[in-house]
């Protein structure tokens, strides 16, 4: 089998376009003449499928089945409720309304509600069923026991969704049965609650009626509406009805397609055309009962429900329904299923309650092919959503779905693909109709993105009754479809400092993003011409010839110079089947001249300075630039912790800056140290030089960093201890010896 992907699997689709839901079309149209309604003749379920799923829910435990929210199996034990979210299936708590006994098994029943307000519950089949050769499912449904008889609650549905994807939540639950999207009583503020992921058809059996309209935004983005529009309507529209709707994924499709009903215009009522009612008569159980005495006071509420899917190329989804009133099962709707088909099936089952309610129970879930499978089948399909844009090494993951359709047990099961590679299975062995699902991941690769797309063909062997046993080939086509584009990066190959009359190189990277080759390459700078390329023809992203360099020069002008900078802003194009395809532009800034700060620092500190003074100096920052100048700061290679009184300096601002330095033992010893001699420690007075260093340094808008020439500040430093404050000392002291000892000045380097 070779199949292209469904185009709506890559993003949200338009679900109710022709190409999409063309039954939903041709019902809107004419949905009378559309529609088989048999009331009369007993349809039987088709004879020839391959058996695939079996289960009663009279046991303990359902194994294969994902419970969510309130779904529990009344054949276990009692236990408590299982909250919201999903949970593997298990007893159910004391129900309201006519529930079966737990500890029922072997005559328990699923129940996905009791009668209870405001509750919902499901059952989810995560894994994937050959769809290939159709599909035929019956199962047992109860709804009964309302505390509400006058408005009894939603309804029940079956859903399928494309077996390629996780499912893992229902969908939206009251009118939307757990299948389709809903906006809560249209509220715009509320929360638009998505529908199930992936979903391919979900079949409404409606008692309360809302699953047949629109309102609260079901069918969301389809061009064809339910007959009963999207407006609130007290009664439901659509009360003891069976209504289809079609593929949906998140907010958006999910569109009407039919319902048993014979009213197709905008204009109701729409009456039901069922023979029968989906809501079963019983309204109490004896007190007491027995699982057993349960079972036969449940029989005349059953109601067996079979719907079916023919194969391609026409498929046709015909839904019956056995009213359990001795009169057989009844073909109620026949229609042309939506297209394209999937591959592979996954399937659920839903019920809710609100102010209205109902207990809603499920039993004997049977699920096959509609017609004969090879007696082994495999069917290859790429695992969704895939990872974003594919592209030279995205890994893909492939799951291989291999039932046996054979009498007898299958062994050293294998699945080969050349191009993937080694194929993984969780078992080897498979029973008769038993199915797995095995898995592989590929690289995507350059060729492949020249190509297009990823082909690849699969097989699955095993051996059975001594005999080997091969599927026939399952192919897949995973179209690669990136959208044209192109990005270009620059850089200034010439290093900094940058002057007026300066001829700079610059480079250009540009690379192909796109899927399709780039022709006629070039780039285009604001403030070079002549830019030119060592290739003007990319090959689609991924291949090795996807990218080039350009190369161009500027000169640096004298208005760069007056304003501190210049900016070059360029993009990259192509033409792209016959379309131009342009880059997001990129720029680069250069700062040009000298720098644009200047700094000014001074001792503000009287002298004569000793070992252990604390001397403050001040700093003035100026911005003598055209630009703002923010996070400015001063760096001392002495003193830290310096504050400024702002860091922000519009051109032609100054702000002052504060910091201090405690003088060491060591910085009053150093020329002492530095002479040879004992000056220095305690001796006559030897004056050492202790010199500061600081830059002040800001960002202009580009990001660039802008820094000031260096300033530094002597201060000379006697070794002998002196009285302190020394400003209170006056200009010539006497000292024991008799000669003035003279003050020295601090020695102010400053650099602009």
């Amino acid at each position: 089998m070779t199949r292209r992907l469904k185009p709506w699997r890559f993003g949200l689709p338009r679900v109710g376009t022709a190409r999409v839901t063309a039954a939903a079309l041709t019902l809107a149209l004419g949905a009378g003449a559309a529609l088989s309604l048999d009331t009369s003749a007993h349809a039987q379920p088709r004879a020839g499928g391959t058996p695939l799923i079996g289960e009663t829910f009279t046991q303990a435990t359902a194994p294969d089945f994902t419970g969510v929210g309130s779904a529990c199996l009344t054949g276990a034990a009692a236990a408590p409720a299982p909250g919201p979210g999903d949970h593997p299936l298990g007893g159910c708590p004391d129900g309201t309304g006519p529930v079966p006994p737990a500890d029922g098994a072997p005559h328990g029943y699923l129940r996905l509600t009791d009668a209870s307000n405001d509750q919902s519950g499901a059952v989810l089949y995560n894994h994937a069923l050959p769809a290939t050769q159709g599909l035929d499912v019956t199962f047992d449904q109860w709804q009964y026991g309302s505390t509400t008889p006058a408005t009894p609650a939603d309804g029940i549905s079956f859903f399928l969704v494309d077996g390629d994807r996780a499912l893992t939540h229902p969908g939206a639950f009251g009118g939307s049965l757990g299948y389709a999207q809903k906006l809560p009583d249209d509220d715009p503020a509320a929360t638009f609650l998505p529908g199930v992921d992936g979903g391919y058809l979900g079949v409404g059996l409606d008692v309360l009626g809302n699953y047949f309209g629109d309102w609260e935004h079901r069918g969301n983005g389809c061009a064809d509406r339910s007959p009963a529009g999207t407006q609130f309507r007290v009664p439901a529209p659509g009360a003891n009805m069976v209504t289809l709707r079609g593929p949906g994924d998140g907010t958006e499709g999910y569109c009407f397609l039919t319902a048993t009903t014979n009213n197709f215009s905008a204009t109701g009522p729409w009456p039901s055309t069922l023979p029968g009612r989906l809501q079963g008569p019983l309204t109490e159980l004896p007190a007491g009962a027995t699982p057993v005495q349960a079972e036969t006071a449940l029989e005349p509420s059953r109601r067996r429900v079979h719907v079916q899917i023919t194969p391609a190329p026409d498929p046709v989804v015909d839904v019956s329904v056995d009213f359990n009133d001795g009169t057989g099962p009844h073909q109620v709707l026949s229609t042309p299923a939506p297209q394209p088909l999937p591959a592979t099936y996954k399937f659920g089952l839903a019920a809710s309650t609100g102010l209205f309610t109902d207990v809603h129970l499920i039993r004997n879930v049977a699920v096959s092919s509609d017609q004969p499978l090879p007696r082994l089948d495999l069917v290859k399909q790429v695992r969704q959503p895939l990872p974003g844009d594919l592209v030279a090494g995205t890994r893909v993951p492939y799951d291989f779905v291999v039932t046996n359709s054979g009498g007898t047990d299958l062994t050293g099961l294998t699945v080969d693909d050349p191009k993937t590679g080694p194929v993984s299975c969780p078992t080897t062995t498979l029973a008769p109709g038993e199915t797995t699902t095995c898995t592989a991941t590929y690289t995507v690769t350059a060729a492949d993105v020249a190509h297009g797309s990823i082909e690849n063909t699969a097989t699955a062997s095993g051996t059975s009754d001594d005999q080997t046993v091969t599927s026939p080939p399952s192919s897949e086509q995973v179209p690669i479809e990136l959208p044209p584009g192109v990005v270009v990066e620059k850089k200034a190959q010439t290093p900094g400092p940058y002057s007026v009359g300066q001829t700079v190189e610059f480079s250009y990277a540009v690379r192909n993003t796109g899927g399709t080759r780039l022709t006629g390459v070039r780039v285009d700078d604001d403030h070079i011409t002549g830019v030119t390329c060592d290739a003007t023809t990319l090959a689609p992203a991924g291949s090795p010839d996807d990218s080039t360099t350009c190369h161009g020069s500027y000169t640096i002008t004298a208005a760069d110079g007056t304003a501190g900078f210049v900016t070059n802003t360029a993009t990259a194009s192509g033409t792209s089947d016959d379309r131009t395809v342009t880059s997001p532009p990129t720029q680069q800034t250069l700062p040009v001249g000298a720098p644009h700060l200047t700094l000014k620092k001074r001792v503000a500190t009287p002298g004569p300075y000793a070992a252990g003074d604390t001397v403050r100096y001040t700093y003035t920052v100026t911005n003598t630039g055209s630009t703002d100048l923010h996070d400015v700061l001063v760096s001392d290679d002495r003193v830290t912790g310096i504050t400024c009184d702002a860091t922000t300096l519009a051109p032609g601002a100054s702000t002052t800056c504060q910091g201090s330095y405690t003088i060491t033992k060591a910085d009053a010893e150093a020329c002492g140290k530095a002479e040879g001699t004992t000056k220095g420690k305690g001796g006559d007075g030897c004056d050492c030089p202790v010199t500061n260093v600081a830059v002040a340094a800001g960002t202009d808008p580009h990001g660039n960093q802008v820094a000031s020439r260096p300033a530094s500040v002597t201060i000379t430093v006697g070794s002998a201890p002196h009285p302190r404050p020394p400003h209170h000392e006056p200009p010539h002291k006497k000292p024991s010896h008799g000669k003035p000892v003279h003050r020295k000045p601090a020695h102010q380097d400053q650099h602009a």
